[in-house]
Order: structure tokens, then C-alpha cells, then sequence
């Protein structure tokens, strides 16, 4: 006697899915594969949130940034050199699109983590008067004054801890020229921040270890 068809069908096991590499998922893209780029929101939209929001702050614009960070990725999927890189190209587009923000509305760079845990601390500094708010204002006018490129590229090694080869990717420049960005905007930084007392307990001037 045949069983009941709904018995067989309660006997089917579903194994999940393998997890696809990131150049599996570029590639995938390129092809047109919506299901493929909800996988790639899904597994970096956190991270692109995170480097709008090193550069911008609590911003008004930023949940339009990251979806024009992953539009600009689905339409240029099929031009990645490094697929394989693809969360440092999705960490450039965010940077171009945050520079581009910037320009456009003359506004300038309200936050970055710039001590050795990343943070700035919630309250004064051991044996200084000044508090954090004094910090970050300094750190405002520094940033203001530092140029595009190197700016983008101190942000991305310093803020979202790319190596140089990826702050490379992610600006589409070669690593000598992203090095020598990195090198620009901690200098200037350094530089600049010396002249800011509030700042002067945050600086670090560690060498790069590149």
C-alpha cells in the first residue's frame, strides 16, 4: 500500500547552503544575481555602515550613502580586478562617498577613532581639564585642514584598520601611492594636532608598521 504523499514529503531533509566566497559572490553579481547581492548586503552592510559613520558621525544622509555604496558596487561588479577583495573596494566606495558628501555640502568630518583602543574616553583625561567634547572639537579643525586623498586614506587604515594594500584597493591606487597617502595624513594630523592641547593625550607617534 502506497503511503500518503504528504508522509514522503514530511521525510525530506534541506541542507543548507554553502557559504560563498566573496569573489564567488562578485562574480555572481556581475551576472546579474539579486540573490547573490542581498548575500553581499547581508554580510557587509554592518561594516559599510561602520566607515560612514567613522567619517560622517551620526549623520542624517548616512542610510542613502549605503545604499548608493552597494548600487555603485552592483554596477560596476563586472570591472573588480581583486574580487576576492571585496570588502575593501565596498570600504572605498564608502570613503569616495562620504568625500563626496562632504564637498557638496561643505561640511567636515564630525568623528574618528583615533586612540590606541579606538575610542575617545567619556571622561577627562588623567591630569588634563579638558574633556572629550574639547577633543573631538580639536579634532574637527584638524581634519578639516587635511587634504582629500590623504585623508581617506588615514581614515582607512587608522579608523577601519585596512593594511596599506587595502586602503590600495579600496582607492583604486597603487600600494606606493597608498602608502605615501597614509604617510601624508598621519603626518599632517600629527602635525596639526600638536598645536591642539586637547589632543595632545590622544596623539600616538608610533611608527607605521607596514
Amino acid at each position: 500500500m502506497l503511503g500518503r504523499p504528504e508522509a514522503k514529503a514530511a521525510r525530506i531533509v534541506t541542507f543548507p547552503q554553502p557559504r560563498l566566497t566573496d569573489a564567488e559572490l562578485v562574480h555572481a553579481v556581475a551576472q546579474g544575481d539579486h540573490v547573490a547581492l542581498a548575500a553581499v548586503w547581508n554580510r557587509y552592510v554592518g561594516d559599510v555602515r561602520g566607515a560612514i559613520h567613522s567619517c560622517l558621525g551620526a549623520d542624517s544622509a548616512t542610510d542613502d550613502l549605503v545604499q548608493d555604496v552597494f548600487l555603485g558596487f552592483y554596477r560596476n561588479a563586472t570591472r573588480l580586478s581583486t574580487p576576492s577583495a571585496l570588502r575593501s573596494y565596498l570600504f572605498g566606495i564608502a570613503a569616495r562617498a562620504c568625500a563626496f558628501e562632504l564637498r557638496t555640502r561643505a561640511r567636515r568630518f564630525r568623528w574618528l577613532r583615533f586612540t590606541k583602543t579606538g575610542e575617545l574616553p567619556d571622561g577627562p583625561v588623567a591630569e588634563s581639564p579638558l574633556d572629550s567634547r574639547d577633543s573631538l572639537r580639536a579634532l574637527r579643525r584638524v581634519l578639516e585642514r587635511v587634504p582629500e586623498l590623504p585623508r581617506m586614506a588615514f581614515v582607512l587604515r587608522y579608523a577601519e584598520d585596512l593594511s596599506p594594500q587595502e586602503v590600495a584597493i579600496a582607492l583604486g591606487i597603487s600600494d606606493a601611492k597608498a602608502r605615501r597617502a597614509i604617510t601624508k595624513g598621519r603626518e599632517r594630523v600629527l602635525a596639526l594636532g600638536r598645536g591642539e592641547p586637547a589632543l595632545m593625550a590622544y596623539l600616538r607617534t608610533r611608527s607605521e608598521d607596514e
